[in-house]
């Protein structure tokens, strides 16, 4: 008789939030719903792209456009086509500057309330981050923090919509479509913050693991 064993790899464990400061409430563990916000990125990009190019082409004119398309006409049509080494490297390197400085912000904000900031990448996220690993974070900390980048972007990039270089304003273009979009998670934790009881703590364990503590002597 032969005798077959098969090794079953143990599942990750949760890591462990610290033990609650004193008046609050046991910690319980924030997430994200992934696929909710996947989903509503979507009518947010379309509604982004269409509001930011709407104001481009108010503000330039439908020449602007002639940076991303080539024109031609045959006989009684007018093709449009896309030409994608003119689109494609603004669009690169607006992807790569915005998710840069979009966590830089984050972790400027972090630094000014006295937080150490670890910046980094995930590979298998698909993410760059900036966090405040292991350090409690105040909900009133919070609303700046998260909210920083998309208003800082937003301000200094929409003014270079008007910049008379059709490939300057057409990559600014790209980094606020970008930008905004790419804040939907950030909008959700703000959206989440809102609803809880003033003082409340949250704690970054990792990447994955986010814990929340509400003071357990909140006015009903």
């Amino acid at each position: 008789m032969v005798e077959m064993k098969f090794a079953v790899r143990p599942e990750r464990e949760t890591p462990s939030p610290p033990a609650p400061p004193a008046g609050y409430d046991e910690p319980k563990l924030f997430e994200y719903p992934t696929l909710v916000l996947l989903l509503v990125s979507v009518p947010l990009f379309l509604l982004t792209a269409y509001g930011f190019g709407w104001l481009l082409w108010q503000i330039q004119g439908p020449e602007v456009f002639a940076t991303l398309f080539a024109v031609t006409e045959t006989g009684d049509s007018t093709v449009l086509v896309l030409d994608m080494i003119d689109v494609g490297l603004p669009f690169v390197v607006a992807l790569f500057v915005t998710v840069a400085v979009h966590e830089l912000l984050h972790g400027a904000v972090m630094r000014y309330y006295g937080q150490d900031v670890t910046y980094g990448v995930n590979l298998a996220m698909g993410a760059f981050y900036a966090a405040a690993f292991g350090q409690f974070q105040r909900r009133e900390q919070l609303f700046p923090i998260g909210l920083a980048p998309l208003v800082s972007i937003a301000i200094g990039a929409t003014p270079l919509l008007a910049v008379p270089v059709p490939s300057i304003a057409v990559t600014a273009y790209m980094v606020l479509v970008i930008n905004t979009t790419g804040a939907v998670g950030d909008l959700y934790v703000v959206w989440c913050l809102r609803r809880m009881p003033e003082g409340t703590l949250m704690y970054d364990v990792d990447l994955r693991h986010m814990y929340v503590f509400e003071p357990l002597d909140v006015e009903v």
